[in-house]
């Protein structure tokens, strides 16, 4: 490898070009008016779609479950569920999680941190939206809504600043007291962050507390015996030690930081509240404590504290941590209404405690499953737990599996596995005339189905999975057959986990399943570096050919058993490539791209590369498209969301990367995601939006929305099969859908 690297370095320095000064300049985060105007945009031309135009169908699946953020239940009413997605609205049962009706499917966001009943009128339900998960593939949401007809309708209440909502809690005995809890957006400053409180049933709002600009209000409880008594959960975001727990004694007019023995200071980080319904002044506070040497994700503890006096005092419950990870993207602890020593906390896995908190069980793991499933045991990554207050036998579960039923606390669970909101990362369709789809996707690794595949609450899914890790999940990202048809799989895990499966192997990976293929760096090499979703795929022109990437391209020709490096380091020394193809027309032609716009190109099959990000703005590269009839043609989309840039980027270049063309302008003012060119019809393309799909008839000049009859998603990447007219979307959080586009006014 060192000679090729040498070889190599004569275009290296050209890998540093400078990008034009125009897109370096910061961009503020959009309002929340902003993204609601984008989306009455969306949905107005959705409403004007093509003459013609067909409903997209939705695929599934459903039998893997997705990311559940929040659910409830209202009193007297156990049939009645409502299920909050992290990035796929919210889902009604009225028969115990049978089936399904998305009810909060249409409005300007689909994101969800909270779902609260009112427990004085069942009928009245609201949502915080913007997810409390904090991940890299989360997202904003536009407010708190309230619906007064069990989630018939919605109507937005404000707070649309807010970006995400933790927590909000309605007062037992007067319905037009609300207490918001504002986690604000994931990073920057933002007076907005704190409790919000209205008194007019959410048509006027004020705020309460405000701990500071980096600190948000990630959990908020009251007292069962006190209604006016709160405590509120402050995470700071910067660690400067104002994060903490709050009390309030008067409604939530004023606030009291609280000590007492509680972990104070820079090492606090999440937090979780509980209050036992089933004696007086009995707190619970979970605090993440970063104390522990380190500075990785895991390098932290779930500390416990209680209090028997509503907060005076504190004392850790146990000297050692919760025995599950706990941190920014999953933290909650709950208490039972009947008994204040039986404590739960949802991290890594379920913890239960039956002594309060002096020791920690797993809970239980006998799962049956609603639908066919393969797995054996419960899913990883707790978020939300839901106890009927009036039997607290029954539990309900939210995690990144799906929703779980437990009749007997969380000994043995029922997993309702009947809603489509997986959360794919991407699609591939091979080139069968009978296609087949296949994906990966978040923690519930990957999944593949006929071209056919359609979704019923009557039946199991059409969708069977490629493999399973031990935990009946894993993330799945780039996943495909071997071109040849032998049975051969190729997929991965996050971070360049890369694996071949031989025809016949089991679900589980072991020993005889087939073989790793992550390249590896030689001795005295710097190491690989592989971006979270790493590209991995096929030569179109070669079928023993495979490319993937790090900070290097890589090309193995004999399906991964060894690897050539063909490119110098193309990141600019920093993060991992994030995009790589290989042009339909020319095999010689590669396109790679990365972070800050960084473009790179090769006419010669990656002999040699040239820069082509000048003139393309400062974003992250996350779809590229070479042209199928013009070996010049390159489209580019980029989002620039990590910074709180949520236009719609997408560029042409003409003469391969020399020079560039927005395109993108057109579309309503929220993120791309990926962008396709029709192989049959000049100038048509397609693009996947944060709010649904798009297309283009005149290359990119204007836009028309094909969004009709699908919820307002995030799609992530796009398909399409020629020879069937099919466009398949796949979304993070609703699963996939698919669109006969030979039904559109497009002379094919």
């Amino acid at each position: 490898m060192g000679t090729v690297i040498t070889t190599l370095l004569l275009t290296a320095l050209a890998q540093g070009a400078p990008l034009a000064p125009s897109t370096l300049n910061p961009i503020a985060a959009p309002s929340g008016e902003a993204r609601i105007a984008a989306w009455e945009d969306h949905r107005s031309r959705t409403e004007q779609s093509p003459q013609g135009a067909p409903d997209w169908r939705p695929l599934g699946p459903k039998n893997c479950g997705g990311r559940v953020e929040a659910v409830d239940s209202p009193k007297g009413k156990p049939g009645v569920i409502y299920a909050g997605i992290g990035s796929g609205g919210v889902w009604k049962s009225v028969n115990g999680g049978l089936s399904w009706r998305h009810v909060f499917a249409n409005e300007s966001t689909f994101a969800v941190g909270d779902v609260t009943v009112d427990p004085g009128n069942g009928d009245v339900v609201w949502v915080g939206t913007g997810e409390a998960h904090l991940g890299g593939m989360s997202y904003d949401g536009t407010g708190v809504f309230r619906s007064g007809d069990g989630g018939e309708s919605w109507q937005n209440m404000g707070l649309v600043d807010s970006a995400r909502i933790g927590k909000v809690l309605v007062h037992p005995a007067d319905s037009d007291v609300i207490h918001v809890a504002v986690i604000g957006p994931r990073g920057g400053a933002h007076e907005g962050r704190g409790v919000h409180v209205s008194r007019d049933g959410g048509a006027t709002w004020e705020q309460t507390l405000h701990a500071g600009p980096h600190v948000g209000i990630i959990d908020l409880v009251r007292d069962p015996f006190d209604p006016d008594r709160l405590w509120a959960a402050g995470w700071d975001r910067r660690r400067q030690g104002d994060g903490g727990v709050f009390r309030s004694t008067d409604g939530g007019a004023t606030w009291t930081k609280l000590g007492g023995g509680l972990l104070e200071g820079k090492d606090v980080g999440r937090v979780a509240i509980a209050a036992a319904a089933g004696e007086r002044d009995v707190v619970y506070a979970l605090m993440v404590d970063h104390s522990p040497p380190g500075e990785g994700r895991y390098d932290v503890g779930g500390a416990l504290y209680r209090s028997n006096d509503g907060g005076d005092s504190w004392a850790r419950t146990a000297e050692d941590y919760v025995d599950t990870y706990v941190g920014w993207d999953f933290c909650d602890v709950m208490v039972s209404p009947d008994d204040a020593d039986q404590v739960y906390v949802c991290g890594f896995r379920l913890m239960v405690s039956r002594d309060g908190g002096a020791t920690f069980a797993r809970g239980g793991e006998e799962v049956f499953r609603l639908l066919d499933h393969p797995g054996k045991g419960m899913h990883l990554d707790m978020h939300d737990l839901w106890i009927d207050p009036e039997n607290p036998d029954r539990v309900l579960l939210g995690t990144d599996g799906g929703l779980y039923v437990s009749m007997d606390r969380a000994a043995t669970w029922l997993h309702l596995n009947n809603l489509p909101i997986a959360e794919f990362y991407t699609v591939h369709l091979d080139g069968k005339e009978d296609f087949s789809i296949w994906g990966g996707t978040q923690d519930n690794a990957s999944l593949t189905a006929p071209g056919g595949a359609s979704l019923s609450d009557l039946r199991s899914d059409d969708w069977s999975y490629v493999y399973l890790d031990p935990w009946d999940g894993g993330d799945g990202f780039a996943t495909f057959p071997d071109p040849s048809g032998d049975g051969t799989v190729y997929y991965e895990h996050q971070n360049g986990d890369m694996r071949r499966k031989r025809p016949g192997a089991p679900l589980r990976w072991g020993r005889d399943s087939g073989r790793r293929i992550t390249p590896r760096a030689t001795e005295g090499e710097p190491r690989l570096r592989f971006e979270w979703n790493t590209p991995l795929l096929h030569s179109l022109h070669a079928g023993s050919v495979l490319y993937c990437a790090s900070q290097h391209v890589h090309r193995s020709e004999d399906r991964g058993d060894t690897w050539a490096v063909i490119s110098p380091d193309l990141t600019g020394g920093r993060g991992a490539l994030k995009v790589l193809v290989e042009s339909p027309v020319d095999g010689k032609r590669l396109a790679a791209g990365g972070d800050g716009g960084r473009m790179s190109l090769s006419c010669d099959g990656g002999a040699t590369w040239a820069p082509a990000g000048d003139g393309l703005p400062r974003r992250s590269i996350e779809s590229v498209t070479l042209g199928h009839r013009d070996s010049e043609r390159v489209l580019v989309c980029l989002s620039g969301a990590g910074g709180g840039d949520h236009r719609p980027h997408i560029y042409r270049s003409l003469d391969f990367g020399r020079t560039w063309t927005s395109i993108g302008d057109g579309l309503p003012a929220a993120g791309a995601n990926v962008v396709l060119e029709d192989p049959q019809i000049e100038g048509l393309i397609y693009a996947g939006t944060d709010l649904g799909v798009y297309v283009s008839r005149d290359d990119g000049a204007t836009w028309e929305s094909i969004s009709r009859g699908m919820p307002t998603a995030p799609v992530l990447d796009l398909g399409l099969h020629g020879e069937t007219s099919t466009l398949v979307a796949v979304t993070h959080g609703l699963s996939a859908f698919a669109l006969d586009v030979s039904g559109l006014e497009f002379p094919r």
